[in-house]
């Protein structure tokens, strides 16, 4: 006699903490401003304790996957992330719920359900992602349709169905095989055969190839997430709701009468019983839609009141991965109104190499880092002085008073600020033309120079930021030399300059898009620290020039990155085809090529605060420059040692090696001609 209602164990939400995360990631990514619903799965599995609520999962695949543990069940959701606390508050449940009804029961009435029951297991979740606080608000609903009162007998091990122990056996490894060919199923026929041999096992479609109007040979199964003694779990009631639609009788024929095999971790924990499924609704049938509902299967708080939960990430998290989360926060929001063309993992790989660990390589190992860079590397040869911390912004009171290497000082410091970077320092002195080496001195220099060739080699972007004019002549030769994007930074009293040096490209002049920084000169770099005062000895500065450079340097490798043709940028006047001649002239005025998503891409910025002006210029390569030459660049190739002890001890060997001196010959010849010519 059936005349308890059947009642049903709810489902409980689990939330892994990598399913936030991946909601962090999706918002901030995909979502942005956008609050259009998103296809998710759960998943759930066999019910094993009593004292454990049944349990649906999200996780961190459930954005990318669907694949399954091994007797898992899929739950497919549908998620609706808001954009402000009031759009979450003001999100109407109901519409939610109803709408996933409105789903299952389509796939129920075309029959979907039956061949693929997994769809009758569905979840609505609603969240606001609180990204500042790593505060998640959320609300899981498992709606139902609801096709009225059910009744039941009471329930009995599942043993009883099988009659024998040898049955259950062989019923349960039959479902394991059964499960293995079809994992997505969360409901199944069986059919007992005599004998005790293993039953028959089929999908709901197909029921008519295995039904018998006896309850006893023929049940409808079902994967139970609940491990209650008496109640099976809440995935039950919809399939109830499938099999009455397609298998129950009219509202005026008596109840459908069927066994209930609720599958649990172990048989002993599985449950049977007979139900009477009511006939559903006539009006349903005809319409197709759903049977009247009423809003169902919201999950409480744990207060068991009707309110969302909310997870609290920011205590559990590790702190280095909640700083480099929050650093990719302020840097993706960038993406979402205001420049959605940033590729920020491609600023973010940039491998940088900081020659100077002063001044300029603070400010600009800081910019690089808001900018999300995560490999850094410091090269410099001082120490952290008392004077120093006021303006190189790495550095404490405390270095000073150990005197701390400045590279290895800047390196830890810049790890305080964010564990998450990846740097290092390195304690060298960087070899200059014009400062001779002997001996001991030679070995530390060509071991320098070794060391420097790999680290260039290693890295993507070179920035030059020491303090004079020499050091940078072998850095400038090494990334010409590897073809690497290469950058000067330097300041004077109230003036600066940030400039990209040039790289190989066959239509660039002199073979070169752009010039580097000794482009310009028609002497090599020689000994300018000879003879010099205390004010001469020290970088003198306005302090705003400092941080004024280093900002248009980092901006340049950053608008380099994102121009179409990269480090091979051209100079910004270098394309004529199509401009008009200006007057006097043959040559059409140069057409401004195109520049990167975030503006345009100049060769050098120069500054001057004295009027707080700032203007951009360009310059083509010269093909007797002493630091990118064809002829340099040879040298280097054939030999750096001989290259570099040539420099350092021989005067004139960069001007003799490059042309300049010929040049300057050639020059002179000219001048003499001219004197000649007064003569007469």
């Amino acid at each position: 006699i059936m005349a308890d209602l059947l009642q049903f164990g709810p489902f409980a939400s689990a939330a892994d903490p990598s399913f936030w995360h991946g909601l962090t990631k999706l918002k901030l990514e995909t979502l942005k401003l956008s609050a259009e619903p998103v296809e998710i799965t759960g998943c759930y599995t066999a019910g094993e304790r009593p004292d454990v609520p049944p349990r649906c999962t999200v996780g961190g695949d459930s954005f990318t996957s669907d694949a399954l543990p091994r007797f898992a069940v899929p739950a497919l959701g549908t998620l609706r992330n808001t954009n402000t606390m009031e759009d979450f508050k003001s999100l109407d449940v109901a519409v939610t719920i109803n709408a996933a009804v409105t789903q299952i029961w389509a796939s129920i009435t075309s029959g979907d359900a039956l061949k693929d029951s997994s769809l009758l297991v569905k979840f609505v979740l609603n969240t606001f992602a609180d990204l500042k606080k790593y505060h998640f608000y959320y609300w899981f609903g498992f709606p139902v349709v609801t096709i009225g009162d059910v009744k039941s007998t009471p329930a009995a091990p599942l043993a009883q169905f099988f009659r024998t122990d040898g049955e259950t056996d062989a019923f349960v490894e039959s479902l394991k095989a059964w499960r293995d060919a079809n994992p997505r199923q969360a409901a199944f026929v069986v059919r007992r055969v005599e004998g005790g041999a293993a039953p028959k096992i089929g999908l709901l479609a197909e029921w008519a190839e295995h039904y018998v109007a006896d309850t006893t040979q023929f049940a409808v199964g079902f994967i139970d997430a609940c491990a209650l003694p008496t109640n099976p779990g809440w995935s039950l009631r919809n399939i109830l709701a499938a099999v009455a639609y397609h298998f129950g009788g009219e509202p005026d024929s008596a109840p459908l009468s069927l066994s209930v095999l609720a599958v649990r971790a172990t048989a002993q924990a599985g449950l049977a019983f007979l139900v009477e499924l009511p006939a559903v609704d006539a009006a349903a049938r005809v319409s197709g839609a759903p049977p009247p509902a009423f809003v169902s299967g919201l999950e409480k708080d744990k207060k068991s009141r009707m309110r969302p939960r909310i997870c609290n990430l920011s205590a559990a998290m590790d702190p280095v991965k909640l700083a480099a989360s929050a650093v990719g926060l302020n840097l993706s929001l960038m993406r979402w109104r205001l420049m959605p063309q940033i590729d920020l993992p491609k600023v973010a790989g940039c491998r940088c190499l900081l020659l100077g660990a002063g001044t300029l390589g603070c400010n600009v190992a800081r910019l690089l880092l808001g900018w999300g860079v995560s490999k850094i590397t410091f090269v410099d040869n001082g120490t952290v002085s008392y004077s120093n911390p006021v303006r190189q912004t790495l550095f404490t009171f405390e270095d000073s008073k150990e005197g701390k290497p400045k590279a290895l000082a800047a390196a830890d410091r810049l790890r305080e600020v964010f564990p998450g970077v990846d740097v290092s320092g390195h304690s060298l002195t960087v070899p200059m033309p014009g400062h001779p080496v002997s001996g001991e001195t030679e070995r530390a220099a060509l071991e320098t120079a070794q060391l420097l060739d790999k680290l260039v080699s290693e890295h993507d972007a070179v920035f030059l930021l020491m303090d004079s004019r020499e050091a940078r002549w072998l850095p400038t030769v090494l990334c010409a030399a590897h073809n690497k994007m290469c950058f000067t930074a330097a300041i004077g009293f109230d003036t600066f300059v940030a400039m990209r040096h040039g790289v190989a490209t066959p239509d660039g002049p002199e073979g070169r898009n752009v010039g580097c920084y000794f482009c310009n000169d028609v002497v090599a770099p020689t000994n300018s620290t000879k003879d010099r005062s205390l004010d001469q000895q020290c970088t003198v500065s306005r302090p705003g020039c400092s941080m004024l450079v280093s900002a248009a340097v980092v901006e340049l490798l950053v608008s380099i990155l994102h121009h179409p043709l990269g480090i091979a940028a051209p100079r910004p006047s270098t394309i004529h085809e199509g401009g008009a001649a200006a007057a006097g002239n043959d040559e059409p005025e140069p057409v401004p090529t195109a520049g990167s998503c975030l503006g345009a891409v100049p060769h050098q910025v120069r500054g001057m605060l004295a009027e707080f002006g700032q203007m951009t210029l360009d310059g083509q390569a010269f093909d007797k420059c002493t630091g990118c030459s064809p002829a340099i660049v040879a040298a280097y190739e054939k030999s750096l040692p001989e290259l570099l002890i040539g420099a350092c001890n021989i005067p004139n060997y960069l001007e003799d090696l490059s042309g300049l001196s010929a040049l300057h010959d050639a020059v002179d010849e000219l001048e003499d001609w001219d004197n000649d010519e007064d003569d007469f």
